[in-house]
Formats: C-alpha cells, structure tokens, sequence
C-alpha cells in the first residue's frame, strides 16, 4: 500500500509539474488519500536526525539552517524546503524523495510544521528535536489568540517521546512556557545582549503562570521578546542553555556573534541580516550541535548558507539592488523594519499585500505594526503600494506620516517596474505576503531577475 501511495504521489508530481501547479501539497494530498499512514510508514527507516521547527515567525529560515548544516556535514536530507508546512506539504516532500517501492533514503528529515499542525503531525514523524522559535498574533482568523495555539502545541508536545528534545525560545515567555510541564528534555536559546529596535505596537502582555501577576521587563529585544520576570513570586526568564552575545549587525558583513553552551565558545558568522536572525542562527547551530555535528562544520556551513527564496533574498534588476523579505504579521513587519533601520543608504518601499486564504482574510495587522516610529528614523524616499489590499497598504503609510505624493497604488507587475524605474541610488526593499510572494517570484524569474 505505501508503494501504491508513492507511485499515485509521483504521477501527481509529474501532472503538476507539467501544468505548471507546483505541486507542493497536491502529491501528498493524493498519496495520503491512498495510504492515511504515509508519512509514519515512510519515516520508519529513520530512527535519528529528525527535526521539527514550529513557531510563529522563522520556522523557514531556521529549518532552512538546520537543513543546510546537515547536508554540509555529508548527510542525505528530505526537507519542505518549499515551505508548504501542513501535513499534506509534509507528505508531499517524502513522496518525492522516496524510491517508487516507497523507500527513503535519507540520513536525516527536517520539517517545518504549521503550528496549528504540530498535533497531527507530532506522532507520525516522532522528532528527535522540536524547535519551537515564538509565539505572535498571526491569522487571527484562522488561529485565533495566542494562548489558544500555545495550548495547541503544548499537547502535542506532550505526547512526544522522553528522549526528545525540546529547544525553546527563553525570550518568548509563551515559547519558554511550554517548558514548565513537558516529560521531555527540555532545553533553551536566548540572547545575552542590549540591543535597540523599535518599540512594538503589538506587545503581546504575558502573565505569570504561577500567580497571574504581570510579568515586567529588564530588556526588550523586540516584540514581546526579551528578559522578563514575575515581580511577585520571582518566576523569570530561563537562563538559556544557549547563548548569543556581542552581536554585530550590519548591512554589507550581515551577521556576527559569539555562541557560549557549556565549555564550548565560537564565534558565528553570517550573511544574513536582521536581529530577528540571530534567532534563527541561534536555533539552528544549537540544534548542529545537539545532532553532534562538528564545530567546524557547523560554523562554515553558516557562512555558506542563502536564504531560502523570499526570506531577505537579494536580487539585481536593471542594475538596481532589492531585497525580498516575507511579511505576514506585525512583529514580522517590525523585525524587518529594524533590519532596514540598518542600512545607510535611502530606501525605496514597494510592499504588496494581498488577503486570500492563504494569507488570512484580517489584514488590520497592518496597523498594529509601528510603521510610525520607522518612517521617523528611516530616509525612505519613495513607496509603493501593490496587492489586493494595496489601497489600506497606501492608507496605512498617509497615516503613519508618510507624504501621500510619494505613494503610489498599482498593479504588480506595474508595482515592480516603477519601483525599479524611479530608484536611483536607494535600496529597494520589497515587502509581500504569502500568495504576494508567489505572484512577485513568478514575474520577476519571468522577468530573468531569478
């Protein structure tokens, strides 16, 4: 039956790749119709190496990392590299990295997993490690507030086996939270530094599980992330197993910071760019090193990773520079915003958001974001709004001071083209949604951009 599964996957595979549909969640759709247990059969041959990342924001880039640090080290690696994180995207990748008698030759699996999912999912791929990265208001209409998916993971996380591995955000205190009644092994990364970023918004107020009190703040890195603590009972921040300090951030050198986990200290280098990604590089080499993997490979296979498309991808066109980055909730949009604070050069905005399905239908996220506090450091000389909601997206910018003569409201592909024509010496940076991005990447590779 799992070879039936598999074979049926890959005629699905083959149909979309000739329509050109993709196929990133239709084979395993199909497949899973055929055989309810593919991705458990599929997995059984793989008893180590495998990873979960969940978590609002960075579960691509961090999976991405985790992926990359594998494959560097010499291993065979099945990942939903192309971020369809739902149990059909999941058996989807297996299927198309499986033989047609439905065998999986791989040393290791790496899976990305929607939060909302991890409950299906969890018993099926039995992870050796789950990285669990934070916890935001994101599609509001399909996950409802925070403490509702928190409960979510924490049950499926409670069935997990004893010997797994549970690596959380200590700075998220919903994150680090899910630490407090876990069987597992339990262990956290977290940032040992004074860092500046804009004041979000969007805070998200956490209370003390142990006596309800408010927790109060020594730092804040950004969000509600940081260095919190209960200032009735004494609960507090979990002192990391994993650490990042003396972070350098820049635009042209990208990322630079020391790791400390017991006896061993290094010094990790990067091409990314952003606070929200030393967070993402924290997860993934602590997760190199609970694999066992070496040091040295660990830290030259970070200076050799690219992002994954859409995730602060750097392109030329027409001689211009551009960055992509993915914004789909507040925090997100203000973590990329302090990256763009970064750069010395002017900028040129060209954000497109759209509301479909896929995106979630709420997009009043856009003004809980602290554009404001943004567009008063930043030297932003021109933007330009595109999307199914390109006219709230030009609304929101008037609103947070931005002057209504320089905004302009068009079509994508038109959206692309001026924002190109009218840069000079600026840096472009190119900010859409889910299915935005999808429509952006589709044009620009038709355009030989990618």
């Amino acid at each position: 039956m799992k070879g039936l599964g598999v074979a049926i996957g890959k005629i699905v595979n083959i149909s979309c790749k000739i329509t050109g549909k993709g196929g990133t969640s239709l084979p395993g759709k199909i497949a899973l119709m055929t055989d309810k247990d593919i991705i458990k059969k599929l997995l059984s041959s793989l008893e180590k190496n495998k990873v979960i990342v969940t978590g609002t924001n960075g579960k691509t880039t961090t999976s991405g990392l985790v992926a990359h640090l594998l494959s560097f080290s010499g291993m065979k690696v099945v990942h939903n590299k192309e971020g369809a994180n739902m149990r059909t995207g999941i058996a989807t990748s297996l299927v198309k990295n499986s033989n047609l008698m439905g065998y999986l030759k791989k040393d290791a699996a790496i899976f990305e997993v929607d939060e909302a999912n991890l409950g299906l999912l969890v018993d099926e791929i039995n992870p050796n490690i789950v990285i669990v990265t934070n916890f935001f208001r994101d599609q509001l209409d399909r996950f409802g507030e925070i403490d509702l998916i928190v409960d979510k993971v924490a049950k499926a996380l409670s069935r997990l086996q004893k010997d797994s591995i549970v690596l959380l955000n200590a700075d998220d205190p919903f994150a680090s939270s899910l630490g407090d009644t876990l069987r597992s092994k339990v262990m956290y990364y977290g940032i040992e530094e004074e860092v500046e970023s804009i004041k979000s918004f969007s805070f998200e107020q956490k209370f003390c599980p142990v006596c309800g009190t408010k927790y109060e703040y020594k730092k804040i890195y950004y969000g509600h992330l940081g260095d919190y603590y209960c200032p009735k009972c004494g609960k507090k921040r979990p002192d990391p197993d994993f650490k990042a300090s003396g972070i350098i951030l820049s635009e042209e050198n990208g990322i630079k910071f020391k790791i400390s986990y017991k006896n061993k200290n290094f010094t990790v280098k990067s091409g990314l760019i952003g606070l929200y990604n030393v967070y993402n590089l924290l997860a993934a080499v602590s997760a190199g090193i609970l694999l066992g993997l070496e040091d040295s490979v660990i830290l030259r296979a970070v200076e050799t990773y690219n992002p994954i498309e859409g995730r602060l991808q750097k392109i030329q066109w027409k001689d211009k520079k551009a960055i992509i980055n993915l914004v789909k909730n507040p925090v997100g949009l203000e973590s990329t915003l302090n990256m763009l604070l970064q750069f010395e050069k002017p900028l040129n905005l060209l954000i497109i958001i759209n509301d479909n399905y896929a995106d979630g239908r709420d997009v009043s996220w856009l003004w809980d974001a602290n554009l404001e506090e943004f567009l008063s450091k930043a030297n932003v000389n021109y933007a330009v709004a595109s999307g199914l909601r390109g006219e709230e997206v030009a609304l929101r910018l008037k609103y947070a001071g931005f002057d209504s003569k320089k905004i302009k409201v068009i079509p994508l592909e038109e959206a692309v083209k001026e924002i190109f024509n009218v840069t000079d010496k600026e840096i472009i940076a190119i900010l859409p949604n889910y299915t935005a991005l999808q429509e952006l990447t589709k044009y620009l590779k038709s355009q030989g951009a990618l």
